[in-house]
C-alpha cells in the first residue's frame, strides 16, 4: 500500500475502531499497526536495513548468555559497526562476552549442546574485530570439543535436526576460515551432506528431522543458514562445495515456490494455514541476500529478496519489538505440534538476532556491485 493511503487508513480506522465498528478481516492489521507505533506504521516504507540493524543492535540480546541467540546478535552488532565504522555497537558485545573472557563464566559448561557451544560463534567475530587472539582460541577449544570423537559419530551431541547444521556449521566454518586446519571443513562436508541426505525431500525443502517429518519454518531457516555459513567461511578449493551448493540451491528454490502473498514465510513452510512467521523469513531473506551477493544464486531472486524484507519490516516495530516469532521447538511427530507452536509477539532475543541478520545481509547485498 503506497504511503500515503497507509496513512489514510491508519487515521480512518482508528476512528472507526473507536467507534466501536468491525474491521474487515483483508484490510490491514490495525491493531498491530498501532501498537508498533505511529513512527513505524506510518513511514514503514521509509525504513532502511541500516535503521532498523541499529535498532535491533541496541536493544538485542536482553538476556546474554552463552548461546547461539545472543551470539548472532553480538555478531551483527560487531559487523553492523564495520559497516557503519561507529564503533560504540562493539561496547555491548564486548560487555556481554566479558565474563567468560574472565573465568567469571564458563564458556564451556554441561549440559554440553550444540546450542550453547555455537555460542562461541561471535568470540571468533569479536577476534577478527579486536585482533583478539585469546577470544579465537577460547572459540577453538569449543570448536575441538564438538569434533566427533568415533567414525560413528559426526559431531559430537548432534540431535539429528536441522538445527544442528546451523549450531555446528556456523561455529566450526569461522574457526576454520581463521586457522590452517582443514579438519574442520572435513567435518563440516560430512555434516550438511549426510544431513541434506536424510532430511532434504525431493523438492528441496528440509524436514526437521527423522522423529519430526515436517518442514517447519526455523528448521528451514537453520538449514539454510549452515549451508550459506559454510560456503561463506570455507575456500573455492574445499571439495565439498559442489554438493553443498547444489543443496543450497535445490533449498532456495523450493523455498522461493513457498513464499506467502506478503512476502513471508510460514511457520510450517508448505502448510497453507499455517502463520507467517518472522525467524523463517529472516533467515530465508538472508541465506538469499547472501546467496545473490556471492554468485552463488541468480539476481532474479531480488524481487523474492525485497518483499521477503519487507515482511521482515512489518514485524519490527520503530522500538525492536517483534511480532510473529514462533517459541522454542523440539521435534514433533506430528505436523499439529508445529501447527500449535504459539507466536511470541514483543521482545524476543532469538528474533530480534535473526532479524538484525536479516538487516545486514539486505544493506551489503544492496551495496554489492551491480
Amino acid at each position: 500500500m503506497p504511503l500515503r493511503l497507509r496513512i489514510a487508513w491508519v487515521i480512518v480506522a482508528s476512528a472507526v475502531s473507536m467507534c466501536g465498528a468491525a474491521q474487515p478481516a483483508n484490510d490491514p492489521p490495525l491493531l498491530f499497526e498501532l501498537w508498533r507505533g505511529p513512527a513505524v506504521a506510518l513511514a514503514e516504507a521509509e525504513r532502511q536495513p541500516l535503521d532498523v540493524a541499529r535498532v535491533l543492535a541496541a536493544r538485542y540480546p536482553e538476556n546474554p548468555s552463552m548461546s547461539y541467540i545472543p551470539a548472532v546478535a553480538w555478531s551483527g552488532a560487531l559487523r553492523l559497526a564495520a559497516l557503519t565504522r561507529e564503533d560504540k555497537w562493539k561496547e555491548k558485545p564486548r560487555r556481554d562476552m566479558r565474563p567468560f573472557f574472565s573465568g567469571e563464566k564458563p564458556s564451556i559448561a554441561p549440559p554440553y549442546a550444540l546450542t550453547s557451544l555455537a555460542g562461541h560463534l561471535a568470540f571468533v567475530d569479536l577476534a577478527v574485530s579486536d585482533d583478539d587472539a585469546p577470544a579465537l582460541a577460547l572459540a577453538r577449544k569449543a570448536a575441538d570439543f564438538i569434533l566427533p570423537q568415533s567414525p560413528d559419530e559426526i559431531v559430537r551431541f548432534a540431535r539429528g535436526w536441522t538445527d544442528d547444521m546451523f549450531m555446528a556449521t556456523t561455529l566450526l566454518a569461522r574457526v576454520a576460515s581463521r586457522t590452517a586446519d582443514d579438519g574442520y571443513a572435513r567435518v563440516i562436508g560430512r555434516l550438511l551432506t549426510s544431513y541434506a541426505g536424510k532430511l532434504q525431500r525431493p523438492d528441496g525443502l528440509f524436514i526437521h528431522a527423522v522423529e519430526g517429518p515436517h518442514a517447519w519454518g526455523r528448521g528451514n531457516g537453520f538449514a539454510a543458514m549452515g549451508l550459506a555459513d559454510a560456503l561463506a567461511y570455507l575456500p573455492e578449493s574445499w571439495p565439498d562445495r559442489p554438493r553443498v551448493v547444489d543443496i543450497f540451491r535445490r533449498h532456495m528454490r523450493a523455498m522461493v515456490g513457498q513464499q506467502s502473498d506478503d512476502g513471508a514465510w510460514r511457520e510450517v513452510v508448505d502448510e497453507p494455514t499455517a502463520y507467517q512467521e518472522l525467524t523463517v523469513t529472516a533467515m530465508t531473506v538472508a541465506a538469499m541476500a547472501r546467496g545473490v551477493r556471492r554468485g552463488w544464486l541468480d539476481r532474479e531472486l531480488l524481487p523474492v529478496i525485497d518483499r521477503a524484507w519487507q515482511a521482515v519490516l512489518a514485524r519490527v516495530a520503530d522500538d525492536g519489538a517483534l511480532r510473529d516469532v514462533c517459541a522454542s521447538t523440539g521435534a514433533g511427530p506430528t505436523k499439529e505440534y508445529y501447527l500449535k507452536r504459539p507466536a511470541i509477539n514483543g521482545a524476543d532475543d532469538r528474533g530480534g538476532a535473526m532479524a538484525l541478520l536479516a538487516a545486514l545481509e539486505v544493506e551489503e547485498l544492496r551495496r554489492a556491485p551491480r
